[in-house]
């Protein structure tokens, strides 16, 4: 399959992280070609039973989501990127919807739809709140599990390292800024929602609400602020 051999997906691994395994046994039901590329913060042992099963790469840099993104994506050697969370779980609709979207995605960047599989129960809410997020202000999250070339990523210029969250959403923004089309591609991810059990519900689907806002409020001023100077 062309687009298999095209493709790297690219997942960042936090310290003592261990859901990782789990995607990978997922992943390994993808076609052998596909690259894949987990981006460490220290080292980490890849069953060999597995590895054998796809082409598995393993990298180590500093600590932190948005460089360990970056760094993954600099060592891939393929033509489009899936990045994924450590805690993804994939669907049947995930290995469809990924066969179509590869090969379109030099036409934007694609995301995916998103659901729990853990959590309180309330996170239905929450699944229906990333779904008109994404589908109706075109505003996804990297637990959608991005597709984008890498021409595209870079020509972005990658996830923003300096930020202190969010860095997902502000490379959606810098696509927004230069009207790249963010797409669905009809498919779905499970991801934890244990964080929300951790801390409660009510007061981390606030304190998200509240950061997304905060985000979105300023790339808005700013993408307005560039485009009146250059009026």
């Amino acid at each position: 399959m062309k687009w298999a051999k095209e493709l790297s997906i690219i997942v960042p691994i936090g310290k003592k992280d261990p859901s990782w395994t789990f995607l990978l046994k997922q992943l390994k039901k993808l076609p052998k070609d596909v690259e894949i590329i987990f981006s460490a913060s220290e080292p980490i042992e890849v069953n060999e039973k597995i590895k054998g099963q796809a082409q598995v790469k393993v990298v180590q840099g500093k600590e932190g989501r948005a460089k360990q993104l970056n760094l993954g994506a600099s060592q891939s050697s393929r033509a489009l990127y899936w990045f994924l969370h450590s805690d993804s779980q994939l669907t049947p609709s995930s290995f469809q919807a990924i066969e179509r979207a590869a090969q379109l995605a030099n036409n934007g960047i694609f995301y995916f739809d998103l659901g729990f599989f853990d959590g309180p129960r309330w996170m239905a809410i929450n699944s229906l709140g990333v779904w008109l997020r994404s589908h109706w202000l075109k505003l996804p999250f990297g637990d959608q599990g991005f597709l984008i070339s890498k021409k595209l990523f870079w020509e972005l210029g990658g996830y923003d390292e300096s930020a202190l969250f969010g860095e997902d959403h502000l490379l959606i923004w810098k696509a927004h800024e230069r009207g790249i089309p963010i797409l669905p591609v009809r498919g779905k991810i499970l991801t934890s929602g244990r964080k929300y059990s951790q801390h409660g519900w009510l007061k981390t689907t606030i304190r998200h609400l509240s950061l997304t806002y905060q985000q979105a409020k300023a790339e808005c001023l700013r993408i307005y602020s560039q485009k009146k100077k250059a009026t």
